[in-house]
């Protein structure tokens, strides 16, 4: 049972006189008695009631919850009972008020925009006995966070500008709107920062929220947050929820501050608490950790098919596993065409189309760059290099559409080598999906994703047909308000006959009906019951292979594009962890200092057995081991391997280098908390078999999400058996991890929580709330992207509060604490970003930008940002909460951020032992690895770093790490800094170093 006293996010609301109170506390309605005490029960976790506002009687609550996976609004008694919804479809109702008389409700919603084309917030009234609806604003702007006038003539909300970027200015301005509609008239403009929740007295008097020092990042939180009544600041010393204030007659105001609900007295100093308690009962979630064998004695079958290709004749299927390009005939073996060094990658086959040679894409010149391979004489040439990627041949052979490194589409003529730009991409969350070419050779089409609206980022992948000789495009969906299931293995791909386009949505095999130039004459039509991902044509447009759950799927179509026959093409190809310690035999390492992360205090002078990459015995020093190879540690300190918790893999742009730099910083384990599923199950399996260098990776796949989404490796659903054959691939594949995403519903939620436990893995998502409730075990950042424009996991100045505290404080749901704010301390030690790791392994544009930061010591306000975000951090741990470090890279450098995010923790408070541990044994124990990782002991993996330096007393020495073990098998740093050299040139990547990097967290508002 969990008992929340404060409220760190939500809402309140009150009945004029102030004897009946309704407050929303972490996703869940209470009515509070007005002398205080405990709170009563009134929704359930499932609603995600929002925006609670009592109508003027005090008998009728109007809200907004999320229970259907779109914001509606709905209307219940002030006792809980009586529960309906009023709106309902795709669109989000978000916010809402009573007119004065109790007739109308105001509210902003999405309704009038577009599927394809998107739209904007507006305001919209609701007859409630009538249920009509009509709309009151729209156009280049937002508006939120509607009020009433006193007499229900017009109406006072925020209204926020669009932007170039296709985001809002969160909000600078507060207008006031005919109630029948008409000309807005701006009555409070700020010059910075944003306003929220307007709340207008009986006199008229308007009270509001003013946030200063607003960055729009997770990372940076409001300097400055002030409750206003007109132009006079109440207060600003509080730290104020973003919640509206409730006015109480004309002269006090009911609002949320310090977590507590406070009624403040205008005409004097007076302030009274109510004091609460709201008891919420939890279930823990049980389930065992799956069994892992690290080192298979038995060859297993390869699950990590990637991108397989039909060819054009139908007799053959390129594809990439385990570091390796190859290519199979139908019924028989796969042979090697090409095999990687283990410190470059191989990836993204692609037929020509006479199907005499296969386009690929390897890092081993440094950047992605796309080759071509002859299949008849082996000639293996360069076509596009410099970060080119996602090739595809016109049909005559003539052009090639790609990538470059920022996702733009370029289109390049081979018998010139000339580029142009075809089209930039829509989102800057991941990068579209690969070009497809109508038969003609005029259009290419490819998966992009629009944007519903300018306040929150989250929309639709959509098809975008560009016109290569006028540079026109056009936008659609196969189905109204249906996106395709996620921009990596969703295609579309065109057929070869130009008929038709095959794609995935809702995890299924559709095919779309179109015309010459792509434009769709019907929806699509769903081919599949079973799960499907990567669609690819024969010539002949009637056979498709597409993968299914780890399976090669041959479908043959008959007159009327219907399946008429379907079979399983069997994928002989097995792996086992390579022995890549054999012939090292017994090894020691003779360590100075030990830390084990065992709880005991460092160790001195200590020896290290290892046999078959296990650690056999920890003792003291001896001179004499004999049968035992010695490393030299005896000057240096030892700690486990680092790990890190929260990483994405993007092997598409960076190739082998994200593994490299890991691993060069110590880093022997990484958690992938999102990929496309067959890609993250390649790399995990390349990485075991030691056809990859680099740490173990625990497999995710996609971000499971709702109708609408945002990242390329997001999954979107709309419907109950899209999200069923999502969840049995996964399940199919095995993996480490199930996370949910901020559109998924609860009861998607509560869904994947439970596949990933009959799989022996743990759940987890952004959402505290309500993430506890559906069954997860944790959430992968303290705040970053919510459904809310603030969620419940801190205030708008970055605080916390009890009720959040309660969330975490037992132990059983644990934070993966993501300290973004950490990277301005890479401006105090600017040598770092001069380190031989930042300079050769990580890629250019991430060399800029660490550079850049670099050259600028923090600011006041970047420690105070960071002194707040580690100090909820030491609040947690304080009250038992279960911690680990992740960084979310490479949305931040890799491995050189694990660093100064554990630099940051020992910086404000943590000693160096309990940051220490965020990082090597608490994120063994929370994916349940620990009795094979995480600590220094006999029978655990030998997984080591060796630091030049005592981290003990000196932190910063934790950074200078010479040596890793990773199974056992040593890596010296200089040995990793010289695959590649120095790029010479990076004021050119200084642009994309700026953009919106390709992760999870940033701010949907």
């Amino acid at each position: 049972m969990l008992e929340y006293r404060e409220m760190t996010g939500g809402s309140i609301t009150a009945s004029g006189d102030g004897r009946v109170l309704i407050a929303e506390v972490q996703g869940v309605l209470w009515r509070v008695p007005r002398g205080g005490g405990a709170a009563v029960r009134l929704t359930d976790w499932e609603l995600e009631a929002t925006c609670p506002a009592l109508s003027p009687d005090g008998e009728t609550v109007a809200l907004c919850g999320y229970r259907s996976g779109a914001f509606d609004l709905w209307m219940m008694r002030a006792d809980g009972s009586g529960l309906r919804r009023l709106t309902d479809g795709p669109w989000d109702d978000r916010g809402v008020a009573w007119s004065p008389d109790g007739t109308r409700l105001v509210f902003s919603s999405e309704r009038g925009g577009s599927a394809v084309d998107g739209g904007s917030f507006g305001l919209w009234t609701l007859d409630v006995s009538s249920g009509r609806m009509w709309g009151l604003t729209g156009g280049d702007f937002e508006d939120l966070d509607a009020t009433w006038w006193p007499d229900g003539h017009s109406v006072v909300c925020v209204r926020a500008a669009h932007t170039p970027d296709g985001a809002s200015d969160g909000g600078m301005a507060l207008v006031r709107v005919p109630a029948v509609g008409g000309t807005a008239r701006v009555v409070r403009a700020v010059s910075s920062g944003r306003l929220l929740c307007p709340s207008v007295s009986p006199s008229g008097r308007i009270a509001y929220l003013h946030l200063s020092g607003v960055s729009g990042s997770p990372s940076m939180p409001a300097a400055r947050a002030a409750l206003m009544v007109d132009d006079q600041v109440v207060t600003a010393e509080e730290d104020l929820a973003a919640a509206p204030p409730c006015w109480l007659g004309e002269d006090r105001l009911l609002y949320v501050a310090d977590g507590r609900i406070r009624i403040r007295t205008l005409s004097t100093p007076s302030v009274e608490e109510v004091a609460f308690t709201a008891r919420v009962p939890i279930r823990r979630p049980r389930w065992r950790p799956k069994a892992r064998v690290w080192n298979p004695a038995r060859p297993v079958p390869v699950r990590g098919i990637h991108l397989p290709a039909l060819s054009p004749d139908g007799r053959s299927v390129a594809f990439v596993a385990l570091n390796a390009l190859w290519l199979m005939d139908i019924g028989g073996a796969p042979r090697r065409l090409v095999q990687a060094a283990d410190v470059h990658h191989v990836q993204t086959p692609v037929w020509s189309p006479d199907g005499r040679s296969l386009l690929y894409c390897t890092d081993r010149s440094g950047l992605m760059a796309i080759r071509r391979l002859h299949l008849d004489d082996g000639r293996d040439e360069p076509v596009a290099d410099g970060g080119r990627l996602y090739p595809s041949l016109s049909p005559d052979g003539s052009l090639l559409a790609c990538q470059d490194i920022a996702g733009n589409l370029l289109l390049r003529t081979l018998a010139t080598g000339a580029e142009r730009l075809l089209a930039r991409p829509l989102a800057a969350d991941g990068p579209p999906g690969a070009p497809t070419w109508s038969p003609d050779g005029r259009y290419v089409a490819f998966c992009d994703r629009n944007r519903l609206n300018h306040r929150f980022r989250e929309g639709y992948h959509l098809i975008r047909v560009i016109d290569t000789r006028t540079g026109t495009e056009r936008r659609h969906l196969p189905a109204d308000h249906q996106s395709l299931s996620d921009r990596a293995a969703a295609g579309p791909v065109w057929s070869p006959d130009g008929r038709w386009m095959a794609l995935i949505a809702e995890s299924a095999l559709c095919l779309l009906p179109v015309t010459a130039d792509g434009t769709p004459t019907g929806p699509a039509r769903r081919l599949t019951g079973e799960p499907a991902d990567h669609p690819s044509w024969a010539g002949d447009a009637t056979t498709l292979l597409y993968l299914s759950s780890g399976r090669l799927r041959l479908m043959t179509l008959d007159a009327s594009r219907m399946p008429a026959r379907t079979r399983t093409l069997p994928v002989p190809l097995t792996t086992r962890r390579r022995p890549s310690h054999h012939g090292l035999g017994p090894l020691r390492i003779h360590a100075g200092q030990l830390w084990d992360a065992t709880g005991n205090a460092p160790r001195q002078d200590v020896d290290i057995l290892i046999e078959e990459g296990r650690i056999t015995a920890v003792e003291s020093h001896r001179t004499r081991r004999p049968g035992h190879r010695t490393l030299d540690a005896s000057q240096h300190t030892v700690i486990p391997g680092l790990f890190d918790s929260h990483t994405h893999p993007y092997s598409a742009t960076y190739g082998a280098r994200q593994h490299l730099a890991a691993l060069a910083y110590g880093i022997t384990s990484t958690a992938c908390m999102g990929a496309p599923l067959y890609e993250a199950i390649r790399l995990r399996e390349s990485l075991a078999s030691g056809h990859s260098i680099g740490p173990r990776m625990l497999a995710c796949a996609e971000l499971v999400d709702g109708s609408r989404t945002a990242y390329a490796k997001g999954r979107a659903h709309r419907t109950h058996a899209g999200l069923r054959r999502t969840l049995e691939r996964i399940t199919a594949l095995d993996v480490d991890f199930v996370k949910t995403y901020v559109r998924a519903p609860g009861r998607t939620m509560a869904q994947a929580a439970a596949a990933a436990h009959r799989l022996g893995v743990p759940c987890g998502s952004h959402l505290c709330s309500p993430g506890r409730a559906a069954g997860q075990d944790l959430t992968t950042h303290l705040q970053a992207t919510q459904r809310l424009a603030y969620g419940h996991a801190t205030t708008p100045a970055g605080h916390i509060h009890h009720d959040l505290l309660q969330q975490y404080a037992d132990g059983t749901f644990a934070l993966i604490a993501t300290p973004f704010t950490a990277q301005f301390l890479l401006g105090a030690d600017p040598v770092l970003a001069d380190d031989p790791r930042v300079l050769t392994l990580l890629p250019p544009w991430d060399v800029a930008a660490a550079r850049e930061r670099a050259k600028t010591a923090p600011t006041t306000e970047e420690q105070r940002a960071l002194a707040v975000e580690i100090g909820n951090y030491r609040q947690l741990a304080a009250h038992g909460a279960t911690l680990a470090l992740g960084t979310d890279s490479p949305l931040v450098p890799v491995g050189l951020s694990l660093h100064l995010a554990l630099r940051a923790l020992n910086t404000y408070g943590f000693t160096p032992s309990q940051a220490l541990h965020t990082a090597t044994s608490t994120p063994a124990r929370i994916f349940g690895l620990d009795t094979d990782l995480g600590t220094v002991e006999p029978g655990k993996i030998a997984d080591l770093a060796v630091v030049d330096g005592d981290p003990f007393s000196n932190f910063a020495s934790l950074v200078n790490i010479s040596l890793v073990l990773r199974d056992g098998v040593p890596y010296q740093q200089t040995d990793l800094t010289t695959i590649h050299t120095p790029a010479r040139d990076l004021t050119s990547w200084l642009d994309l170093a700026r953009t919106p990097r390709n992760s999870c967290c940033h701010s949907s508002a």
